[in-house]
């Protein structure tokens, strides 16, 4: 197919083939995201070398269609998962049970429920989840130590995993009425 051809059925896309936003099982919600951060990934290094080219409008338009995708993936992860983080007063409710998060208890939980099946180094977690690279990789573990603590006590005592000489991440399927809330409107 010749470029602009494959320009063209490109912008005609809503979805990628396969793709079903209403879908109920959490596996494959995952797997959306993961392809749609890496399309995302690969897409800026590009944008990256393409720096003022004739191409790098189209480029742009694409990435934010990724991006879109990925936030509705992460969304339907999100409302799937049957948590609700509320931002504003770092609240986490999950099965009629509400408990109080600190700031950085709630932005962890966060950024992990939005990133599930892919683990991330201590590092990584006080950089992405944080803003703050300062941060020791003991520091790190305190907070997942102390959030999978609170965790426990609304029976999410499994939610957030280690992967062995990977990180700490998200694999344990959530599953029950409530839907997961992390900011506002949903993003």
């Amino acid at each position: 197919m010749e470029a602009k051809g494959l320009r063209d059925t490109w912008r005609d896309w809503s979805e990628l083939p396969g793709e079903d936003l209403t879908t109920s099982a959490l596996p494959e919600v995952a797997g959306w995201i993961s392809i749609y951060e890496e399309l995302a990934s690969v897409l800026r290094s590009v944008i990256s070398r393409a720096n003022g080219s004739p191409e790098s409008g189209d480029l742009q338009r694409h990435l934010a269609w990724i991006e879109d995708r990925l936030a509705a993936w992460r969304d339907r992860h999100a409302e799937l998962a049957g948590v609700v983080i509320d931002p504003k007063d770092h609240t986490l409710t999950y099965a009629g049970k509400s408990l109080r998060l600190t700031r950085r208890e709630a932005h962890l939980l966060d950024f992990l429920l939005r990133h599930p099946r892919r683990p991330f180094t201590s590092k990584q977690l006080a950089t992405l989840a944080w803003q703050n690279s300062r941060l020791s990789d003991a520091q790190v573990r305190t907070y997942i130590m102390r959030l999978r603590s609170r965790l426990r006590e609304m029976g999410l005592e499994h939610v957030i995993t280690v992967v062995r000489n990977r990180g700490y991440g998200v694999t344990a399927p959530l599953v029950v009425g409530a839907p997961l809330v992390v900011g506002e409107g949903g993003s």
